[in-house]
């Protein structure tokens, strides 16, 4: 089937298709809302994306419900993406992510934290303490 006729097909799946995750998985290319969960039971879990090609024209929604430094989440493809640059590791809670598949290759959208909340530090401080207006 040529890269054309896969669109023709996005009428003929499941859609608004939802997973919760808590251990490794591979995404199908209905797997549009992703919530995964990380943490000391799970240890790192590695989602990996439908293949570029069947998911072209959609978007996939992946939003970090449990994870840490050490229980990270890891997005992948199947090697199938041009220019794939590498892995997205996520390692918080609310950690978020929007691909889109173009047939050819996935392109990060949305990337975490959320765009827009950025935190601001008092002088001499390490970390941040209130949202910035």
């Amino acid at each position: 089937m040529s890269l054309e006729d896969k669109f023709a097909q996005h009428d003929k799946e499941i859609v608004d298709k939802f997973v919760n995750p808590i251990a490794n998985w591979v995404m199908r290319t209905w797997d549009y809302v992703v919530r995964p969960s990380a943490d000391g039971d799970s240890g790192p879990i590695i989602g990996v994306l439908p293949n570029v090609s069947e998911a072209k024209g959609r978007f996939y929604s992946i939003i970090v419900r449990n994870a840490d430094a050490v229980n990270t989440i890891t997005i992948t493809d199947k090697d199938d993406s041009e220019c794939w640059i590498d892995d997205i590791v996520m390692d918080g809670k609310c950690d978020r992510l929007l691909l889109y598949s173009d047939g050819l290759a996935w392109i990060p959208c949305i990337a975490s934290p959320w765009p827009g909340l950025i935190t601001t530090a008092p002088p001499g401080t390490v970390s941040p303490t209130t949202p910035s207006p």
